[in-house]
Parts: structure tokens; sequence; C-alpha cells
């Protein structure tokens, strides 16, 4: 009986080597015209466009969360936590998850836990929006799935909850004066608000490879702005050593600067370069 125990335990351990290496391989963000992913060592997001509905999944093996929510132009949604398991493969440098080819638009380095810097003056504030969002971490309850992923370029969130789904991915931009915010895909089921929302930018792969262009005016300390071209513009309210204030349309956010948490993946920081323009994939 201890034999097969420990076999057991075994197979257990080498099922989780191979779903991590599976998702280590392909570590980074993913994009085409009618799909987006990303992958760190433990955790995927994938979101889809399939004929006429919206589709997003969510895969964490070490934890055992296998997620499938579906979008429906008749405003139904549903989620399903028995579905199998994402196929994917790579070849000729494309991504090819459950039949959709992506391209690579950002490279995701993930890194021993580290000491966040500190917002010691307001040209720390820019490093230290970026550095403090940056990484990857889940929670899981009887009634609610969470799980948000910030690269130095994107923020993705897959959350389920009774009242709302919330599910989107974003491209992103900071500097001293705050937070450009840019939403490329929206999946929202609001119950309290009655907002239902299905939608994916046509030009999806241009605008998740290009570097976002901040435009300073638009930073208000008392107001955050709407630009035309769909950007939001969250402004800095203030700052400290450890709590960053943003005016985030209608609530303030708060972008802290937590402890070292071995619960959590972490991102290297990659600063911003003036020559970003679109990245070299």
């Amino acid at each position: 009986m201890k034999r097969i125990f420990y076999l057991l335990l075994m197979l257990a351990a080498v099922c989780s080597a191979d779903a991590a290496t599976k998702f280590s391989a392909y570590k980074g963000v993913w994009s085409s015209d009618d799909a987006e992913a990303v992958l760190t060592d433990s955790i995927c997001i994938f979101y889809c466009k399939v004929d006429s509905t919206m589709q997003a999944f969510l895969e964490v093996p070490s934890a055992d969360i296998t997620s499938k929510t579906v979008f429906t132009k008749s405003g139904t949604v549903t989620t399903s936590t028995d579905c199998s398991p994402l196929i994917i493969s790579e070849a000729n440098g494309m991504l090819d998850i459950c039949g959709h080819s992506l391209k690579k638009v950002e490279d995701i380095k993930v890194v021993k836990p580290y000491e966040l810097a500190q917002c010691k003056s307001k040209f720390d504030v820019g490093k230290c929006l970026q550095q403090w969002r940056l990484g990857a971490g889940y929670g899981i309850s009887d009634d609610m799935v969470y799980c948000e992923i910030n690269t130095n370029r994107h923020m993705f969130v897959y959350m389920i909850s009774p009242s709302m789904v919330y599910i989107r991915a974003a491209a992103t931009r900071n500097n001293n004066n705050g937070t450009l915010f840019f939403q490329n895909i929206r999946m929202m089921k609001n119950n309290n608000t009655g907002e239902y929302t299905m939608d994916i930018r046509p030009d999806n792969y241009n605008f998740s490879r290009a570097d976002l262009e901040i435009d300073d005016s638009k930073f208000q300390p008392k107001s955050c702005t709407f630009a035309p071209d769909g950007g939001i513009y969250w402004s800095l309210i203030s700052f400290d050593p450890d709590l960053i204030l943003l005016n985030g349309c209608g609530e303030t956010y708060e972008v802290k600067r937590h402890p070292i948490e071995n619960d959590m993946e972490y991102f290297e920081y990659v600063p911003y370069s003036p020559e970003d323009g679109l990245l070299g994939f």
C-alpha cells in the first residue's frame, strides 16, 4: 500500500511539473485580431472571439482551476469549471491555442520575489505605478474565482462572482502624472448596473503590439479623462513612500507598495524606453 501511495505522489508531482513546463515554455503575451493570451509559469488566461460569442478561459493547473466563460449576443453568460484543459502548441514563432494562431507581443520574465521600490518623490511615481502592479496571483472561494496578471505593458483580469462577471485585457503605460489605461478586450455582466458588454478591438493584434503614447495634457488631478480614442487617464492625486492615489473615474484608486509575497509570481521590472515604438517581435 505504501508503494502505491508514493507512486501516486510521484505521479502528481510529474503532472504538476508537466503543467508548469507547458506554460513556462510559452511565457508572454500573445495576440491576434480575434484572440489574446497571457501565460506565466503557472497561469494562463485566454480570450477569443468564436462566431458570435466571446469566450475566456482561466487555467491554473497547480490549483486545479479550469474555468471557461462564454458571452452571447442574446445576453447569456455561462461559466463551466469542468471543461477540458487548453490545447497549446507552438510552431514557427506562432502559438496555437485551441485553433487560434497568436504571435508574441511581450516577453515575461518570472523572477524571485523582491522588495519593491519606495515612492520617495514625484519622479518615482511612474516607476512605482508600473512596478507595484507587476505580477500574477489568483483567489478562489465557494462563489468566486479571481485572477489578475499585470505585465510591464498589459493588465489582465478574470473574475467570476454572483453579482458580476468581469473579464478584460488592457494595455497600460505609466508616468509621473498617472496611468494611461486602454481596454482592448472587455467582457462584463454587472447585475448592479445592468451593463452587458462583449467586445474585442478589430485591430487587436496591432493595438496590443504597439506601445501606448501618453498625452500629458489629459492628466487632470481632479478628474479622470476619457480620450476620444478610447484611452482612460487615471490622474495622480497624491503619493507617499508606500501608497499612490489616482483619480479613477468616480472613485479613488489605491496603488499600494506591498511586502514580499511568496504566493504570487513576480515579474522582472522593465523600464520604458523612449525608442519603444512597436516592439521588436
